[in-house]
């Protein structure tokens, strides 16, 4: 009994607390420029890209070591059971002329180590290979910015979208609200008999539409957030509360409208510059492997021979050698291998000049097109704000008009559906605007101007 009296308080009190409502989560503000950089510090392409960069440094200290002394050593055991025999000249022994004795050398336990210096003095092959890493240096820097720029894009198109759709949620809720005042007025008249039971259930067939439009952006809106969260590497179950100019989204129209393009100032066409370049010296290093090079070498070596595996006996001698020279290395004919090959670097090369000329006339194009598109945007967003407005005082007057009853129900329903259908005309014209809005900073190759 003491038990259950000391357990029914406890038992009661956490009853009591769950029957409170749960406090609801707090929801942590994002902005766009937040949101990039949190996607450009967790995206996976970008960190691969910086192991890439990593990799290429560590070649060319790989390629620089063959301008140092190459330095080895070895050791050797040898054991011939059966001593190699040797056929020496008999007038060595006395022996008549064409005479041969056969004779067999050394031991049959042989020991030897050597240590051997080698230094390139002239290579000018290896050489070369500094440069052609130092241009792929280069090139590996580009493609990390060309990876941000993939993560800006796509952060940003889903940051806005997000925003879009939870703003057409918003114009739902509106009206979804006016419909539920208008439903209580025509109840309120068919109560009193100026209404006929037919309005309350159209109202109530428009209210199901609207919900139902409302489910689909919910599920949408939910989709969005959680791919949002994904790309800036937070956790899927929290809340983000967006925030952006989303209420004049064309105020900065003025900013975006003054921008230029300089075609050879594009990740793209830099990347082409790189490439070509890397070509050209990967050319002239294939010319280099005709040229004559030069070598140093230096040796010792110190070698015994025993009877049996005891090397260590003091008894017995070891004999050294030491020697050093310079190795003269002259390519005389190859087949034309050399040739073929620097003739390939060279066509490349001519392919990305052409490359390089097409590009820098698309990028115009691209540009001209993505700056007439988002005029096209704008003049369509302000056009689509203007018929909001109107379709909203329309609806607004129809509304007292049905109080009156001076309105029939079937011309405000009329009008509260033309309303929707401008607010939704609108919501995706904003996002239409800002869409053409990265694309033409992707164009001119200024999409870091979002970060700020």
């Amino acid at each position: 009994m003491k038990r259950l009296a000391f357990l029914l308080p406890v038992f009661l009190l956490i009853t009591k607390l769950s029957a409170q409502p749960s406090t609801p989560p707090i929801a942590r503000p994002l902005a766009l420029g937040e949101s990039i950089k949190l996607a450009l510090d967790n995206s996976a392409q970008i960190k691969k890209a910086k192991i890439d960069r990593q990799i290429l440094e560590r070649r060319v200290k790989e390629a620089r070591s063959e301008g140092f002394p190459q330095i080895s050593a070895g050791v050797e055991l040898d054991y011939w059971p059966l001593l190699p025999t040797q056929i020496m000249p008999g007038e060595i022994f006395s022996l008549p002329d064409g005479t041969y004795v056969p004779a067999q050398f050394g031991r049959s336990w042989q020991l030897g180590g050597n240590i051997t210096l080698q230094q390139n003095i002239i290579n000018e092959a290896a050489r070369r290979n500094l440069p052609a890493l130092r241009s792929t240096r280069n090139i590996s820097d580009l493609l990390i910015v060309r990876s941000e720029y993939d993560v800006i894009f796509n952060t940003a198109t889903v940051f806005y979208q997000t925003l879009q759709t939870e703003q057409l949620l918003r114009a739902v809720d509106a009206n979804l609200a006016k419909l539920e005042a208008l439903q209580g007025m025509a109840q309120l008249q068919l109560d009193n008999g100026y209404a006929v039971p037919t309005d309350v259930k159209r109202i109530r067939v428009a209210k199901t539409n609207l919900e139902t439009q409302r489910q689909n952006l919910l599920t949408g809106i939910s989709s969005l957030r959680q791919t949002l969260l994904f790309l800036c590497g937070l956790p899927l179950d929290e809340v983000l509360d967006l925030s952006a100019e989303i209420g004049s989204p064309a105020a900065d129209s003025a900013r975006w409208q003054s921008l230029s393009l300089d075609p050879s100032t594009t990740t793209e066409s830099r990347l082409l510059v790189h490439n070509l370049e890397l070509l050209n010296i990967q050319r002239k290093s294939a010319i280099a492997e005709a040229l004559p090079s030069l070598s140093a070498f230096a040796t010792i070596s110190a070698q015994g021979f025993r009877s049996d595996i005891n090397f260590f006996d003091i008894d017995h001698e070891w004999y050294g050698a030491a020697g050093a020279g310079v190795k003269l290395k002259i390519p005389i004919f190859d087949g034309f291998r050399v040739h073929n090959k620097a003739w390939v670097y060279k066509l490349e090369a001519q392919k990305l000049e052409e490359d390089q000329r097409q590009l820098n006339e698309g990028k115009t194009l691209e540009f001209r097109q993505a700056r007439e598109q988002l005029g096209t945007s704008l003049r369509t967003l302000r056009s689509q704000s203007d018929n909001v407005a109107l379709a909203r005082e329309i609806t607004d007057k129809l509304v007292l008009q049905y109080k009156e009853g001076v309105a029939s129900l079937t011309d405000l329903l009329n009008a509260q559906t033309a309303l929707s259908e401008a607010e939704t005309n609108y919501w995706q014209q904003v996002f239409s605007y800002k869409l053409a809005v990265l694309k033409l900073l992707k164009t001119a190759g200024q999409l870091e101007l979002l970060k700020s």
